[in-house]
């Protein structure tokens, strides 16, 4: 386990330091170059996904009286099996949750928003795309020669002789409807923005096919933004999610989880494109069930681009979770579009 937490060590370091020197690499002016945001991931993991999770986001709100309205699509891909005296699980599946949201700048400096998700339980498309990443990075992980590329192989956890989690193939069903807002609360010149953030969700995912938790969580966060140069902007996210239960037949209870991220934005050749490189951190909400399944901590790293085109944004990232728990996907793809009226 430690030789597994120092190679990850060892990989986040040569991507943040490679990532370092290409930003230190002086490039064109982009004096009007304000960011366009980080990639707006959560955790993709499909039992994760009944929670509430603040994604990751930019301290700045839009201007009083500006909409966003955005479509985003997330492809992600697990595979996990358990067997022990507590838990047996068996997760071989791929999960796309596309969502319909909106955001609104009510005055300056407050955000309010809104996302619909809709969630889908099938066999996929990333397999053979995914293995010689992971052979790259040296996360392979193993349990992926157990199942037929691109199969619903199973979606299963079950603690004795309860089933806790079962899902089956699924197409495109309402998960759980959550709203959000947000407020600059500190900013000066020369000096990281800093916003609070709120969330709600609501339980309208059908918790018996895995598609919600059946009750409401709340999350409470802090986000920050800073640009030391012209052409680069960082980012901080920092959430506590506090979710409500006991859950499942199992009376599976909850603790809060933690959400924590940290992201570079570089503008490259032009005003209107940038790259992202960002580190991810989830604590699971389930704990005590001795299953890397359900319980641990997930680091993930991402890429990702951004272009603009009038008031039309998009963005393109890859997630890769290199740690040693699946309690995230493998590996996920992110399409965002916004719309800014």
């Amino acid at each position: 386990m430690f030789s597994r937490w120092l190679r990850i060590i060892r990989i986040i370091a040569r991507i943040t330091t490679s990532m370092a020197i290409a930003l230190l690499v002086p490039c064109a002016r982009a004096d009007d170059f304000s960011g366009f945001g980080p990639a707006s991931v959560r955790n993709y993991q499909p039992i994760q996904l009944i929670f509430l999770n603040l994604p990751v986001e930019r301290a700045r709100t839009l201007a009083a009286g500006t909409l966003e309205a955005h479509l985003e699509t997330v492809e992600s891909n697990t595979i996990a099996t358990v067997s022990n005296p507590k838990v047996q699980g068996q997760l071989k599946l791929e999960t796309n949750r596309t969502v319909i949201g909106a955001k609104f700048g009510v005055w300056p400096g407050l955000e309010v928003g809104g996302d619909i998700p809709f969630i889908s339980h099938y066999g996929g498309m990333l397999d053979t795309v995914i293995d010689p990443i992971e052979h790259a990075l040296g996360t392979f992980n193993p349990e992926r020669d157990l199942y037929p590329d691109n199969s619903f192989g199973a979606f299963l956890v079950r603690q004795g002789n309860t089933t806790v989690f079962q899902g089956k193939r699924q197409v495109f069903e309402l998960g759980d409807i959550w709203f959000s807002a947000k407020q600059e609360v500190w900013g000066r010149a020369n000096w990281p923005l800093v916003s609070l953030r709120a969330a709600i969700k609501a339980p309208t995912g059908r918790a018996s096919a895995v598609f919600g938790s059946g009750y409401p969580d709340f999350g409470l966060g802090f986000a920050a933004e800073h640009q030391p140069l012209s052409w680069l902007i960082l980012y901080a996210d920092l959430a506590g999610i506090f979710p409500v239960g006991p859950i499942t037949p199992a009376r599976l209870t909850l603790n809060p989880a933690l959400n924590q991220a940290v992201a570079a934005e570089a503008r490259v050749l032009w005003p209107w494109f940038s790259l992202l490189l960002q580190q991810e951190l989830y604590t699971s909400p389930l704990h005590g069930n001795g299953t890397r399944i359900l319980d641990g901590t997930v680091v993930e790293l991402t890429w990702g681009a951004n272009a603009r085109v009038g008031p039309t944004t998009f963005q393109l990232a890859m997630v890769d979770n290199i740690s040693p728990v699946a309690t995230a996907a493998d590996f996920s793809v992110l399409l965002r579009v916004g719309y800014e009226l």
